[in-house]
């Protein structure tokens, strides 16, 4: 009888933790962290902004929080982490005015705001919320191929940074020149390579047309090494981390399932861990060539990754 009696109290305590469990599953690190996870995991961040005399924060972390559809749609789309907005949060209350308890915070892997909601919401409203933020960034980032477009001649390129493989960093606003700008795939494609080692044939020319070119990859800094070994070039080439300068410069894509497949079955881990995320984005293989003013004042945008802009036609425009 007492081993019934043990068996049923273990029993009942198993499935309490498990209920609980499908609720939101908050982690316990900071922002920086998280951005670090959304960027890797390819996920938004979630920050419950709550305060311990705040009722309706109370409410939320008891009723709304701990909802299994409400957990299963949150732990699959957001790093989540709650932050008590009068210790940790302080700073975060200062940048984005908050006023008003619980505040939630919908951000990007770069920390940029997507949305913002405050107050009381019962599980089927928050889903609703959820929706919405994901509604935006799916609108966003998530172009097939046949809908990027690339920057427009006559389009002006705001300003991005990025490092090289060597940890140096490169500032759009810091360069004087005129500036080609050459998007690849990766290390192993090799018609990307391929036409690395073609465009060498520029360098003797760059130097009196006032021009420097550069090449973003969407690989990351021991990839990019691969590419330098193989083709030999002594460009600078640019880890895209976050796919940001792609997005800039509207070439960035997902290809479609068949295709995703075949990279991630034929390709394994040069495709799976070679860039920022698990979603398989791509830059279309476009040139631009941008003036002082960061203007486009030429392009070759062509979402065949066969077709390349040659040579002679960059020399000509520059």
């Amino acid at each position: 009888m007492f081993k019934k009696i043990i068996y049923s109290l273990c029993l009942l305590i198993g499935i309490s933790i498990h209920s609980q469990s499908k609720g939101i599953s908050f982690q316990k690190i900071d922002l920086e962290a998280a951005k670090a996870m959304a960027a890797k995991e390819n996920k938004l961040i979630f920050i419950d902004l709550y305060t311990t005399w705040c009722g309706p924060c109370k409410l939320m972390a008891k009723n709304t929080f701990t909802d299994p559809r409400v957990g299963e749609v949150f732990n699959k789309n957001f790093i989540n982490i709650a932050i008590d907005a009068e210790k940790e949060g302080v700073n975060l209350v200062k940048e984005f005015k908050i006023v008003n308890y619980p505040s939630f915070l919908f951000l990007d892997h770069t920390g940029k705001l997507v949305q913002y909601d405050f107050g009381y919401y019962n599980a089927e409203q928050f889903l609703g919320v959820g929706a919405s933020v994901l509604g935006k960034v799916s609108v966003q980032n998530n172009k097939t191929l046949d809908q990027v477009k690339g920057k427009m001649v006559g389009d002006i390129i705001s300003n991005f940074t990025a490092k090289d493989h060597l940890g140096k960093t490169f500032s759009l606003s810091g360069e004087k020149e005129k500036l080609i700008i050459v998007f690849i795939r990766g290390q192993w494609c090799p018609y990307c390579n391929k036409y690395i080692e073609t465009l060498q044939n520029l360098s003797p020319e760059l130097q009196s047309k006032n021009a420097r070119l550069v090449i973003i990859s969407p690989e990351k800094p021991e990839f990019i090494e691969k590419t330098i070994n193989k083709t030999k070039t002594g460009y600078t080439v640019l880890y895209d981390e976050g796919y940001k300068i792609a997005e800039a410069f509207d070439v960035l894509y997902t290809p479609n399932t068949e295709t995703l497949n075949f990279y991630n079955s034929r390709l394994k881990d040069d495709f799976t861990k070679s860039r920022s995320d698990n979603s398989g984005r791509l830059p279309v293989s476009a040139t631009f060539i941008l003036n002082e003013n960061k203007e486009v004042v030429w392009r070759h945008f062509n979402p065949d990754y066969k077709e390349r802009a040659s040579v002679e036609d960059i020399l000509k425009n520059l």
